[in-house]
């Protein structure tokens, strides 16, 4: 060999493991290879970037080897083919209702009972006349005017030595020396 040929090579070995190095260190480029090895305790979990499956690598004696991770979020052929099938007989039972809806007009749901059910057809409700009104204003100021009576009631004092009745469900009050005297 000669002295250049020598010198070229010498020069390529020594480059080899300086791009080895670059490649290696740099893992968000495309160069980075099928496989991404991340550490984790015990090991290193690795990827494959193509599939996506993921194994865990642990060195067992003087080996290492790799074990493929369950993969618990993909659901299996038999659970996808049940779901798909719900998900035609859905989207089918919507076309029927919405079919439905185009045939008939709109009404109260049947299901219903009172005065919703009662009202004009498409579900408007009409409101109350003036007189309804009226009346409803009316009966509101009785009661309100009843309360108010009878708060006063309750804030009048009493005449001297007369007691308060007592609560509802109270024990009856023992008699005062102002009250009443039995004769004996």
């Amino acid at each position: 060999m000669s002295l250049t040929a020598t010198r070229a090579t010498m020069l390529g070995l020594c480059l080899v493991p300086v791009l080895a190095a670059t490649a290696v260190a740099d893992p968000s480029s495309d160069q980075g290879g099928r496989f991404t090895m991340s550490p984790v305790d015990g090991g290193f979990l690795r990827l494959d970037r193509q599939t996506g499956a993921v194994a865990m690598c642990a060195k067992s004696g003087s080996d290492w080897a790799c074990k493929p991770v369950e993969d618990r979020t993909v659901d299996s052929p038999g659970n996808l083919s049940h779901v798909e099938a719900e998900n035609r007989e859905l989207k089918s039972r919507v076309k029927e209702l919405e079919d439905l809806l185009e045939t008939k007009p709109l009404g109260p749901p049947p299901h219903l009972d009172g005065p919703l059910a009662d009202g004009p057809p498409g579900g408007t409700s009409q409101l109350p006349s003036e007189q309804e009104v009226d009346q409803a204003l009316d009966y509101m100021s009785r009661v309100y005017k009843k309360i108010r009576d009878h708060i006063k009631d309750l804030d009048k004092p009493l005449p001297p030595g007369e007691q308060p009745p007592p609560p509802p469900g109270a024990p009856p009050a023992p008699p005062t020396a102002s009250g009443p005297k039995s004769a004996l």
